[in-house]
C-alpha cells in the first residue's frame, strides 16, 4: 500500500520504519508503529489544534522530558507514565525533544507540516514503539540489577508550601512545595496530570523540565508561579514567597569610570 505523507507524520531519519497492522484490517496511516533504535531520531511534523500521542512500553515510565523551544510545542505525560501528548502551538517552530524513560531515552526532531497538509488533515494520531525480544528473567535467587537510586529519594524536610492558586480546581495538585531548588507536586490518584508551565517575570510561560520521584513530579526550578493547563482549562499557582535574587555585598562591583569599559 503506498503511504502518503501526513501532516503529524513520523519517520525516522536513518531508516523508513515498517508499519505493522493486524491481518484482515485495512491499515489507518493515522497509527504508525516503528522499531526502536537508542541511535535513530525521531521526526514528528504537527499542525496547530492536533495532537499526537506517543505510547511507550507498557512497564515504562517516563521521567525526564527536555524541549528545546519549550514556548512553541505542549508535552504532557499521563499519570501511569507511558504516554506523551504532543501538540504544536501557534508559535512552533523548528526544535528538538530528548524523553528519558526509567529504561530507554528517546531523541525526536519536532517539526511544523505545511499549511495544505493540514488543511487536508493528514494527521497522525498515534506513533507506538515496538521494541525487541525482552532478555530471559533471571533466577529468583540471582541478584536483582541496579535500583534508580532517585525513585525512592524521600521529600525534603525543609520546604516552602505557601502556594495559593485561581482557575480550575480540577487541575490542582493535592501537594505542592519547593525545597529552594525544585518544585514537588502531586496529583490524586488516577488524575490526569496537566502540561506544566512556568510563570516568567514578563508573564509569559516556558515549558518546565521534570523528573518523577516517587507520587511526585518534580520540576527542576523554582518559579514566581506555574500555568497549569489541560484543553481548554487553565489554572496558575502562584508561589507567595518568592523573591528574586538580587545582588549582595559578595557579588561582583560596578567598574569605575576611571577603569574604562567595552562599549
Amino acid at each position: 500500500m503506498t503511504k502518503t505523507r501526513i501532516s503529524l507524520a513520523v519517520s525516522l531519519l536513518l531508516a523508513l520504519p515498517q508499519l505493522s497492522f493486524a491481518q484482515g484490517y485495512e491499515a489507518d496511516s493515522r497509527l504508525q508503529t516503528i522499531d526502536y533504535d537508542p541511535a535513530a531520531v525521531v521526526r514528528l511534523e504537527g499542525c496547530v489544534n492536533f495532537q499526537t500521542m506517543i505510547s511507550f512500553a507498557s512497564d515504562e515510565h517516563v521521567e525526564n522530558v527536555g524541549v528545546g523551544d519549550s514556548a512553541g510545542w505542549q508535552v504532557m505525560p499521563n499519570k501511569r507514565g507511558n504516554l506523551l501528548f504532543v501538540k504544536a502551538t501557534a508559535g512552533s517552530g523548528h526544535t528538538n525533544m530528548t524523553v528519558v524513560s526509567d529504561k530507554r531515552s528517546y531523541n525526536f526532531e519536532l517539526r511544523t507540516a505545511s499549511a495544505s497538509d493540514c488543511t487536508r488533515g493528514r494527521i497522525s494520531y498515534e506513533l507506538r514503539f515496538r521494541y525487541p525480544p525482552a532478555p530471559a528473567k533471571p533466577e529468583a535467587n540471582a541478584p536483582s540489577g541496579p535500583v534508580d537510586p532517585n525513585a525512592f529519594l524521600p521529600v525534603p524536610e525543609k520546604r516552602n508550601a505557601a502556594y495559593t492558586y485561581s482557575g480550575d480546581v480540577t487541575l490542582v495538585p493535592i501537594r505542592v512545595f519547593d525545597d529552594g531548588t525544585s518544585t514537588y507536586m502531586k496529583w490524586a490518584a488516577g488524575v490526569s496530570v496537566p502540561a506544566v508551565y512556568a510563570l516568567n517575570p514578563d508573564n509569559t510561560e516556558s515549558l518546565v523540565n521534570y523528573a518523577s520521584r516517587g507520587d511526585y513530579f518534580v520540576i527542576e526550578q523554582v518559579a514566581r508561579g506555574f500555568v497549569l493547563r489541560r484543553g481548554d482549562l487553565k489554572t496558575v499557582l502562584y508561589n507567595d514567597t518568592y523573591v528574586v535574587q538580587g545582588l549582595d555585598t559578595l557579588s561582583p562591583k560596578p567598574r569605575s569610570k576611571s577603569q574604562g569599559s567595552i562599549k
